[in-house]
């Protein structure tokens, strides 16, 4: 009985030693959450090259110190090397000999789930490691990249001399994947950097090496296996890849700091500044006025990637970009087995296409480099939102106009209509990082550019998958190969998804001016309809606009229009600005903007 105050007191210690391991276990559990987070958002902070003075001087040389570097150099090395990568889009040519190879039952296929994992995995690599390419010299991560792709390359060689199908998507899909998506970010990146005022076209020569490499490699691909294995095949494409890559890499260097604006300019230099009538030379005119200095005495914005992240704009853009490129990824891997099962020997009437599907796929190929290049240079001169616009309003209607074609057995038809959705797929790409570079600047470009390629990832996997398994699974329960009804139901869907990306690109606030533009009091909804700006808001009485000044607004003088809403005292507004209504706003901003960024640089009295 003596001992029972001591027994409990030593429970009490007890209790209390395991309350305070608990606490401090999650103290540490806390605490290293918060540093891990930390870490994920300093990574994400970084995303700027700055070498020293020395690799500065270094860079100015190329090829091994031997070369001074021009700024054309960079363009054929990057088409080159994107040539290379290119080669995955010819997988297609490989996906019944492997079936035949390794898989008991070749109509169930297998092989075709290897090109959705590879793209799959390239997006996501170039999302997470984007800031690291960004913030590195072009030459190393290009150097990892192609590395990483050859090992998926002898990795795929290993996996079919040894018959296994897992093994295979995990050193095309995951290994090459990876060293894909290192690559084609690191490329373009570097390329786009060199061509400041043409980044549009830079860009788009960049990628038109990666439509390429899907025209040259489907008869390359074609010819090595008729004259040699599968395994040899693969080794064979892998080694010549990699000393063509090595040799490129040895051109491609950093521009010299300062060649690219740091940040995003608010005025261009060739526009006057006017406000209210007042004209004011441009920023190299001889005479200038107080209201001119204050407007380039503004700063441009520097966006951190964190922010351009949380854009709506962004975002809208990303679901825009993965409903061009949906429809053409399925196409990609399946144009082979769709022209043999609707136009070829799986078809009704069981006879030989017009031409190859082979030969079809080249010619596909073909139309997505042309795409790359011509998109980009058009998105130069008309506008990069413009330009996204007539891309997805082009697939819309061939989406309309397909099912038609192919329920009248029009073999010509269909290829038409593909290829020139091949055009808006390739296009697609080719703009893109000139896009994300104007909205957010250049030193976001990678980091942006890598996370709206997982778009490709997602529109690859589950728009693949989809389309296969569905149409798998109608041969599986006693559908034919050449029922129509099967596609048609797929292209339905596509359609929908491309309709939703056509509404969120007319959301997109492509420029800075548009992001910035001020809101007016009641302002329910602003867009850029055909470069001039809509916008619907709501007015009251008290703001002194009767019913009499509404109707007596000239659509030519300032393009309103008013609704009232019963005998309440709001008003709707429609208002679509002219120029010059759009840029006395914009400059009454811009006043605004210095003055206070002018008061805040003065001391204070």
């Amino acid at each position: 009985m003596r001992d029972l105050p001591q027994s409990r007191r030593m429970r009490e210690i007890a209790q209390e030693s395991a309350l305070f391991g608990r606490r401090s276990f999650q103290e540490h559990a806390n605490q290293a959450t918060r540093s891990l987070v930390g870490m994920v958002l300093d990574y994400f902070s970084h995303t700027e090259y700055r070498p020293n003075p020395y690799q500065v001087e270094k860079d100015r040389f190329v090829f091994f110190g031997l070369i001074r570097c021009r700024e054309w150099m960079v363009i054929p090395a990057g088409i080159i090397i994107q040539f290379c990568y290119g080669s995955v889009y010819a997988w297609s040519i490989f996906n019944a000999p492997i079936n035949s190879s390794l898989e008991p039952n070749p109509s169930r296929g297998g092989a075709e789930i290897t090109f959705y994992i590879a793209l799959g995995v390239l997006g996501f690599t170039g999302a997470i490691f984007g800031p690291w390419i960004e913030s590195s010299h072009p030459r190393k991560s290009g150097t990892i990249g192609m590395l990483v792709f050859y090992s998926g390359h002898l990795t795929t060689a290993l996996a079919l001399f040894v018959q296994r199908m897992s093994l295979l998507y995990f050193g095309y899909g995951f290994v090459a994947g990876f060293g894909l998506g290192i690559g084609y970010v690191s490329t373009i990146e570097a390329v786009s950097k060199w061509w400041p005022k043409a980044r549009g076209a830079a860009a788009g020569c960049a990628v038109m090496g990666f439509g390429g490499g899907s025209l040259a490699f489907s008869y390359i691909n074609k010819l090595l296996l008729q004259h040699t294995n599968l395994p040899a095949t693969f080794f064979i494409l892998g080694s010549v890849n990699f000393v063509v890559m090595m040799f490129c890499l040895q051109f491609i260097a950093p521009p010299p700091p300062g060649h690219n604006l740091d940040g995003i300019p608010m005025v261009n230099g060739k526009d006057r500044v006017r406000l209210r009538g007042e004209d004011c030379e441009a920023e190299d005119g001889k005479q200038t006025t107080n209201i001119h200095s204050l407007a380039a005495s503004l700063p441009a914005v520097k966006m951190p990637l964190a922010e351009a992240l949380r854009s709506r704009d962004f975002w809208l853009l990303y679901i825009a970009f993965m409903s061009n490129i949906v429809f053409c990824l399925v196409v990609l891997s399946n144009l082979p087995s769709m022209i043999s099962r609707l136009f070829g020997t799986e078809s009704k009437a069981a006879k030989e296409p017009p031409i190859p599907a082979y030969i079809a796929v080249s010619i596909e190929g073909g139309f997505n480099m042309f795409g790359r290049v011509m998109v980009g240079l058009l998105s130069d001169n008309i506008g990069r939102k413009a330009t996204f616009l007539i891309l997805l309003l082009s697939q819309i209607i061939i989406l309309i106009f397909l099912p038609i074609t192919v329920n009248n057995g029009s073999f010509w038809g269909f290829l038409v209509l593909v290829w020139i959705a091949t055009i808006c797929y390739g296009g697609g790409f080719g703009m893109i990082p000139a896009f994300l570079s104007d909205m957010f600047g250049i030193n976001n470009m990678s980091s942006c550019h890598g996370i709206i390629l997982t778009g490709w990832s997602i529109a690859s996997i589950c728009g693949g998958l989809a389309f296969t398994s569905s149409v798998n699974a109608h041969i599986k329960h006693g559908g034919k190969p050449y029922d129509t009804r099967i596609y048609f139901i797929n292209f339905m869907w596509m359609l929908i998804l491309v309709i939703i990306g056509f509404i969120c690109c007319l959301f997109v606030r492509s420029s800075i001016r548009d992001r910035l533009f001020p809101a007016l009091p009641g302002q329910i909804m602003r867009m850029r309809i055909f470069g001039r700006v809509f916008r619907v808001l709501w007015t009251f009485d008290s703001a002194r606009r009767d019913e009499s000044e509404c109707a007596s607004a000239s659509p030519t003088e300032n393009s309103r229009v008013c609704l009232r809403l019963g005998k309440s005292n709001r008003h709707l507004h429609f208002e679509y600005l002219d120029k010059e209504e759009e840029q006395i706003e914009w400059e009454e901003y811009l006043m605004l903007r210095a003055v206070q960024n002018r008061l805040l640089q003065e001391p204070n009295n």
